[in-house]
């Protein structure tokens, strides 16, 4: 760890990865100094804190005259458009993410999953299998526990299931997962990157230090997951939802099969659709191939039960399954919900974050109606209008009304958005959590024999 000893590191963003980054250069004999742009109640508490620790805070904007630093740690969500990164780079000041920083103090063990959709899912599963198996785990990073605080409860012969955005691997110099998994590629996050291109770039980089030691798990199916493949020194190992690809696993005769052996029926996956399948499929793969055995894997999997918001059954009732997946807020997330379903009436929507939505009518089918809501309600109608019977609603509360009164018996009813969720809600959760409030007010009113 010598090599921070003395050193004068900056840290930009005062959020929990931010503070945890803080802390551990401060054990480090660091020079620690944080530049914050926000000022609310959190932030002021963690800049007392950490003051008092002995770290020099700055909130509510950047002082760029005053960086002076030999390095800088970026929190994620610090685009590389914005005035202090340019500052940083103008100062000729390098930039690691706090997955960097994080792997340059641990000697455990990281199994890295990356990907449009579904990372929470997988590593949530990844992180089960390998508490299955005795290996002392946690998931960490984009999954909501800062990557910096893992390391430090994570023994050397331990590891740390880790979900990582395109932000962090944006900003990685030495990082090498153990075994590496890339779900998916599909364009989001243009308004932080500037292109799709880049933003597939930063992806594929989570197998730029990777060697022949390393495993690599690329989704077959997806022809940018299966193009990074073909640059990395790591053995690959391609996944598969609907088939089994030479050299890797995946599903066949109703089984996931790895190595030719079955692993467990597809029926005991407790996940809603094909990306349930697929989301389950690569976190096997990943602990598969890192030693779990087959019997824990299984384990994991029928006993896992799904994350909320996440393609997550709220209530059935009247014969119509009502789903909240309102962590899908980009069009390929909503294409990978609508997989597996029949008879859906779509409520999607919200704010576009610049995205392309046409891709939303390849929905159709199973998507049979939509309902449209949120900034982007009138791309959302104009994509279905030709298609299939679409309304517009004011709130969630009249979306699930008028979904109700579209969806046919044995269909279902999801939320999908297919767009982020601040034009209307702080976040994603809490657009999920109107939805249910709105199904459960619905089923009460309506004396539907419901069950959630």
């Amino acid at each position: 760890m010598s090599e921070f000893v003395g050193k004068r590191v900056l840290v930009v963003g005062l959020g929990a990865s931010g503070l945890a980054a803080a802390r551990a250069l401060l054990a480090l004999d660091a020079k620690v100094r944080v530049t914050e742009s926000s000022d609310g109640a959190d932030v002021r508490a963690r800049a007392d804190a950490l003051r008092s620790e002995g770290a020099e805070v700055e909130t509510g904007g950047h002082e760029l005259e005053l960086i002076g630093a030999d390095l800088a740690v970026l929190s994620p969500g610090i685009p590389p458009s914005s005035a202090v990164v340019r500052a940083l780079e103008r100062e000729g000041v390098k930039t690691i993410s706090e997955v960097e920083l994080a792997y340059r103090l641990s000697q455990c063990d990281f199994l890295a999953v990356t990907g449009t959709n579904g990372k929470t899912t997988t590593t949530s599963l990844l992180a089960a299998m390998l508490r299955e198996a005795g290996i002392p785990s946690v998931a960490a990073g984009n999954i909501g526990l800062p990557v910096v605080d893992a390391v430090g409860s994570v023994p050397d012969n331990g590891a740390i299931a880790l979900e990582v955005s395109s932000f962090q691997l944006a900003a990685i110099e030495q990082f090498a997962p153990r075994v590496a998994i890339v779900l998916n590629i599909a364009e989001d996050h243009t308004d932080w990157h500037g292109t799709a291109a880049a933003y597939a770039a930063a992806k594929a980089r989570i197998v730029e230090n990777q060697g022949p030691q390393d495993v690599f798990l690329p989704n077959a199916d997806d022809p940018l997951a299966m193009r990074i493949a073909e640059h990395t020194r790591a053995r690959v190992v391609p996944f598969s939802s609907r088939t089994v690809p030479d050299g890797g696993l995946g599903v066949a005769n109703g089984h996931v099969v790895w190595r030719g052996t079955d692993i467990l029926p597809v029926d005991d996956i407790p996940l809603v659709g094909g990306p349930g399948v697929e989301d389950a499929v690569a976190a096997a793969g990943a602990a598969l191939e890192y030693g779990v055995e087959p019997k824990a894997v299984a384990r994991a999997i029928s006993t896992f039960r799904p994350l909320a918001h996440r393609l997550q059954i709220v209530a059935q009732g009247g014969g119509v399954t009502y789903i909240d997946d309102s962590k899908a807020t980009n069009p390929h997330a909503t294409l990978a919900a609508v997989d597996g379903l029949t008879d859906v009436v779509l409520i999607a929507g919200g704010r576009s974050k610049g995205m392309d939505l046409s891709e939303l009518e390849r929905t159709v089918p199973p998507v049979r109606a939509a309902v449209a809501m949120g900034e982007a309600i009138e791309d959302v109608v104009r994509i279905f209008e030709p298609l299939v019977p679409v309304e517009r609603a004011l709130d969630m509360g009249d979306a699930v009304r008028r979904a109700h009164r579209l969806a046919s018996s044995r269909g279902s009813v999801l939320l999908s958005p297919g767009c982020a969720s601040l034009d209307m809600y702080e976040s994603y959760a809490a657009r999920g959590d109107a939805f249910a409030s709105a199904v459960r007010e619905l089923i009460k009113e309506k004396q539907i024999d419901g069950q959630p």
